[in-house]
């Protein structure tokens, strides 16, 4: 399920630069709390003790620190900028079903990002 998150996050890392908070740190907050609270989902069905529960949730609450703090490093006239966060924002409407199955993470946004990021990397 998280598997593809650090590859959009390398991906957009990549072009860092600086930005302050903006559009694409509140795309993947929204992306990141979406697959928090699915991870806990996942976690509460789960047969973990009380215990492994506790450690799961600090963990998750880093990885979004983390992701924001790679993205919050994109320029704004980075031409995946805008890509980027519509990919991200299209994640976080998806359902945590779909977070489950592969094929489903590809949206169109992400594919476009996809599309977009490897020209600009075979044109380097």
């Amino acid at each position: 399920m998280l598997k593809h998150l650090p590859i959009l996050l390398l991906s957009t890392s990549v072009f860092a630069m600086a930005a302050s908070a903006n559009e694409i740190e509140e795309a993947a907050t929204e992306l990141c709390e979406k697959v928090k609270a699915c991870s806990m989902a996942h976690i509460a069905e789960a047969d973990l003790t009380p215990e492994v529960r506790q450690m799961m949730e600090p963990m998750l609450q880093n990885m979004c620190e983390t992701m924001r703090a790679g993205v919050r490093e994109v320029p704004l006239d980075h031409a995946l900028y805008q890509p980027s966060v519509d990919c991200m924002r299209s994640m976080a409407g998806l359902s945590c079903e779909d977070f489950e199955n592969e094929q489903r993470l590809q949206t169109p946004a992400c594919e476009n990002y996809k599309r977009l990021a490897d020209e600009a990397a075979a044109d380097q």
